[in-house]
C-alpha cells in the first residue's frame, strides 16, 4: 500500500507515524516554575545527536491552545529532567498524562515519589533507572503543526548501578510507544 499523506488528515498520519516509528522510549519530563514541579510524558521523543549530545521532544497544545505546562516552563527558563519508564513506573506514568491546573504538581497529586541527585535540575522520580539531565536550547517552527519541537543539551545522566558496567554498556528496557498502547517486555499492553 502506498499512501499520500498529503491526501491525510492529522489523526490518521499521527496513527501511522506513531505506530511505525516504534518502539520510542517515553520523555517522562520533570520541570520547574515557582517552586512547583509539573511531570508529564511525551511520545515524540528521540536523540539527535552525540556531539554535542542533543535531544528533540516535541510537546502538543493544551485543549484550549495554550502551550503544555512542559513547554512553557522551558520557555521560561527551567532545565528538563527526562525520567525513562521502566515497567514499574508504567502505571504511575501513564497518570502523571492527565491534565491538571499548571500550578498542581503531578508528583504532589498522584503521590510520585522523587529525589534530587542534582540541585540545579528539577526532581527526578525515584526507582527510575535512567535520567538524563538537559537545557533548552531552542525551539524549531514547523509550518503547519500542532507540535512545538524542543531542541534539549544533556548535561548529566543517572544511570543506576545494576544496568551499566564500567565500560559504560548500558541494559534498560525501557517502556516504549507503540500508538496507543506501551510495548513492555516485547509485548504490547495497554
Amino acid at each position: 500500500m502506498l499512501l499520500d499523506f498529503s491526501k491525510l488528515d492529522a489523526t490518521s498520519i499521527y496513527k501511522l507515524i506513531s505506530n511505525t516509528v516504534t518502539p520510542r522510549p517515553i520523555a517522562w519530563i520533570s520541570t520547574e516554575h515557582n517552586g512547583i514541579t509539573n511531570l508529564a510524558p511525551f511520545s515524540y521523543f528521540i536523540p539527535l545527536s552525540s556531539e554535542p549530545p542533543m535531544l528533540i521532544v516535541s510537546i502538543g497544545k493544551k485543549e484550549d491552545g495554550s502551550p503544555k505546562d512542559t513547554l512553557a516552563n522551558v520557555l521560561n527558563g527551567s532545565k528538563a529532567t527526562i525520567n525513562f519508564v521502566s515497567k514499574e513506573l508504567k502505571d504511575v506514568m501513564s497518570q502523571s498524562a492527565a491534565s491538571l491546573p499548571y500550578e498542581q504538581s503531578e508528583f504532589e497529586t498522584f503521590e510520585i515519589k522523587s529525589e534530587i541527585p542534582l540541585n540545579n535540575y528539577p526532581k527526578m522520580v525515584k526507582g527510575t533507572k535512567a535520567a538524563f539531565f538537559c537545557r533548552f536550547v531552542k525551539t524549531i517552527s514547523i509550518e503547519g503543526s500542532e507540535t512545538t519541537p524542543c531542541l534539549l543539551l544533556v548535561e548529566h545522566a543517572y544511570y543506576a548501578d545494576e544496568i551499566i558496567d564500567e565500560a559504560l554498556h548500558v541494559k534498560l528496557d525501557n517502556v516504549g510507544r507503540v500508538g496507543s498502547k506501551f510495548l513492555v517486555d516485547g509485548s504490547l499492553v495497554l
